[in-house]
Formats: structure tokens, sequence, C-alpha cells
């Protein structure tokens, strides 16, 4: 099954996406050329049922899903989230996002996803060797740290020889590094941290990723998109479709209201 996100991954192209939480969006998503999307369990209603629909229509629309598994790492260590993981694998996903309070998550995550129920309960495959673990494709855990535990564990997480990519959520990041609840996406000692990140995914073979924050208009949004690229970010999210449809929205009526006679509500 074809799987863009790695693709990119493997070939060191800089593979776009971002957050999808419906499957009409799914398929509109992959028709204009986004290579993967994010399924959320954090923040959204979706739950298992409905990963499991947004993952089988991701992969009939050749985009990547990728599942961030539900999680609170402002309150600390919590062992369930490895058994999501797991879960995770078990209905369908290959990419699991893990927003994380240090290190000892991601180390039980890395081994939940050497698991090898992937679908069993739905299609068997180990017909031949009487289980499915010779035919388990590949998890992967990507690490988002979130808090300054998880920030300072980066050079100990890149070194795993399991981990293949490291996300940063630049809105929380910033607002630990610089101390300011105010997301500042320039500050300067955030950018050193990615570009840390980014020489230390080098020298171990591992990818980079990193959302834009939140930019309100698309000339902002596509500035912070070639920013990312340029610092050697190959993982990029641009946020979500509903805030997307937004900017572009709030645009398009403001130029028509005066036009048209209408005030905004």
């Amino acid at each position: 099954m074809r799987s863009r996100l790695l693709e990119d991954l493997e070939e060191g192209r800089t593979s776009l996406g971002l957050w999808v939480n419906s499957v009409d969006m799914v398929d509109v998503c992959g028709y204009v050329g986004f290579r993967w999307v994010m399924i959320d369990q954090m923040f959204s209603p979706n739950d298992w049922h409905q990963t499991a629909a947004l993952i089988t229509a991701a992969e009939a629309a050749e985009i990547t899903p990728v599942v961030r598994i539900q999680s609170n790492p402002w309150l600390g260590y919590d062992r369930r989230i490895a058994a999501d993981v797991a879960r995770a694998i078990g209905v369908g996903a290959q990419f699991m996002l893990v927003s994380n309070s240090g290190k000892r998550e991601i180390d039980e995550c890395v081994v939940a996803a050497r698991d090898w129920h992937h679908k069993a309960l739905v299609v068997h495959r180990g017909r031949e060797s009487g289980s499915g673990a010779s035919t388990r494709r590949r998890a992967f855990v990507i690490p988002q740290p979130e808090t300054q535990e998880a920030l300072d564990a980066l050079e100990q997480v890149i070194a795993d020889p399991e981990i293949s990519v490291v996300f940063i959520g630049m809105s929380d990041a910033s607002r630990i590094i610089t101390g300011n609840e105010q997301p500042d996406f320039y500050n300067t000692k955030l950018w050193e941290y990615v570009d840390r990140a980014v020489e230390l995914g080098r020298e171990h073979g591992v990818t980079i990723g990193a959302n834009t924050s939140y930019a309100y208009t698309l000339e902002e949004l596509r500035k912070r998109v070639v920013m990312l690229h340029e610092h050697g970010v190959r993982m990029i999210m641009m946020q979500g479709v509903n805030f997307i449809f937004q900017i572009v929205a709030e645009q398009l009526l403001g130029e028509l209201q005066p036009i048209l006679g209408l005030t905004r509500p």
C-alpha cells in the first residue's frame, strides 16, 4: 500500500500535511496534493471507530494518515499512551504522533510499536507462518515534546535507532522556551532549538517535523512553510482544514462585504 509520507521521508523531500477530521476532506486534501493528514484524538471528538474510518479513507485516497494519540503531557507521565499506540496499530495506523511529557513515554511507545497486530482482527495474514509476525509492517512513533523535560531529552530521543521522525509543536515549544504564554514563531531561541534538532537529525538519520503555529493570512502561512523548509524541516504541518478555510473565507468575505453592502457579524 502506497504511503506518500514514507516516500518523502525516504527520499528526503519536504512533506506537507494538515489536520483533517472528516472523511470528505480527506479526499479533498489528497486531490489537491497534500501528502499526509493528521487524525487528532487529543482535542477532537474522534473515537476509535472514526479514527479507523479516517485511516481507511486516507489510504484509499493515497494520502498518508498520521494518528495523534490521546494524551495530556502537561499532567505528567501516562503509561496508558503506549497501550493506545498498540490499539492504533490494531485499527490500521502506521504513523503515530505522541505528544509526550518525557522520554519514558516514548520508550514504552516504541516497544508497543513493535507489535504485529496491524488490523489483525480484520484481515489475518499469518496463514503461512501461523502468526501475523512475518508480515508486520513497520510502525513509526513520532515524538512531539510538549514539556521542558521532553524538550531537554531531544538528543536522547533522536539518538534512539527506532525513532525516524521527531516533530516540534512550534506554539507550545515557543511557550516553554521563552516562558511567555503567547506563541512566538520567530523567536531566536526557538529557532536555535529547531536548528539543533535538524543538526542532530542529520547525524542520526532522523527527519525533523514542525508545524507553522497559527498564521492568519495565506501570505504569512506560505512564509512560515518556506522558512521551515529552508531550515531543514522536512515534515511540515499547515494547521488544519477548518483553520485554513477560516483564513480563506475571511479574506474572501472581507473583499466582498463592502461591494455587497454587508457587515461582518
